[in-house]
């Protein structure tokens, strides 16, 4: 099994759907940094205000594209132009993320590996009502794109699923146009994520399979001087790296390790017996009982966010 096989993935397409609307709310949060670090503002006033197009890598079925899509729809009923009207319009919605992009219109190419994702991906963003937004299966590391055809490139938690990261790297800079800038979203290493250290030591008691046994290594681009000097060297400029490291605040009753563990090992879960699927999350709940607090788990996870630009 290869990190980036689109079978490793296809297996996995039902639980990320099944997932992605329950976990929109708390997925729109942290795509927030990336929009942030994208700085469409700036990008849109260097390009004259003209569109811009923006490029989602490893979309599942929807994140980050949906929020770098709605950052750069105008808000129903105005045009976005400059600014002006969105400034004009009165008190922003705070769940709006276009409201903080008053400058950048543009249109977003969602693309994953894995066609299913992309119908996935397709029909969620029509009974969202996102316009401003295309599918496509694409392999990161061979983009079917000319060069320069895009003015920002996104990646969140995909790229070190790759099978040549680096390559996935150059792929990304050679669609940028200059002055374009590529986001990218990674793992922090696994000893400050206790939900997934938890999950691939629970998982290897009792199913004989964790991250290594699968063929996944989400954190390999952890050591953030190693990944900065990976951009470097693929070609990125001006690149920064910030770190962050939120904790929910989910009541102890709520087995709230599921989504990462059907989203990661679902096709394995799937074929585990009812007394190992129990005994799995009661091992969870005693594994980060260390972190409820007043009733409530408050488990953090951190990552980091890289950014960097074509010159």
């Amino acid at each position: 099994m290869t990190n980036n096989s689109p079978n490793t993935w296809q297996h996995l397409s039902s639980d990320w759907i099944n997932w992605a609307d329950r976990l929109a709310p708390a997925a729109e949060k942290i795509n927030r940094h990336m929009i942030e670090a994208a700085d469409l503002d700036t990008l849109a006033r260097l390009r004259g205000d003209a569109p811009l197009d923006v490029l989602d890598l490893a979309s599942g079925v929807g994140e980050p594209a949906f929020s770098f899509a709605r950052a750069l729809a105008a808000p129903t009923g105005e045009t976005k132009t400059g600014g002006g009207a969105a400034n004009d319009a009165g008190p922003a919605n705070i769940n709006d993320v276009s409201a903080n992009t008053p400058h950048a219109s543009g249109h977003v190419t969602a693309s994953d590996i894995v066609p299913e994702m992309c119908d996935g991906l397709t029909a969620r963003a029509k009974e969202e009502g996102i316009a401003n937004i295309s599918v496509i299966p694409a392999d990161m590391e061979n983009l079917p794109f000319s060069d320069q055809s895009f003015d920002v490139v996104s990646c969140r938690f995909g790229v070190m699923f790759c099978n040549e990261p680096d390559r996935a790297l150059r792929e990304s800079h050679r669609v940028l146009r200059p002055g374009g800038r590529a986001v990218y979203m990674v793992w922090a290493p696994m000893v400050d994520n206790p939900l997934f250290a938890a999950m691939d030591a629970v998982l290897g008691n009792i199913l004989g399979i964790g991250f290594g046994q699968a063929g996944l290594d989400p954190f390999s681009f952890g050591n953030i001087d190693q990944s900065m000097d990976r951009m470097e060297t693929a070609g990125f400029t001006g690149i920064t790296a910030t770190t962050h490291s939120p904790a929910g605040r989910i009541p102890e009753k709520v087995p709230f390790w599921k989504p990462q563990m059907d989203m990661l090992f679902g096709n394995v879960l799937r074929d585990a017996s009812d007394m190992d699927r129990g005994a799995i999350d009661a091992a969870m709940f005693e594994t980060l009982s260390p972190y409820i607090e007043d009733g409530h788990f408050q488990v953090p996870i951190c990552f980091h966010v890289l950014s960097g630009k074509r010159a």
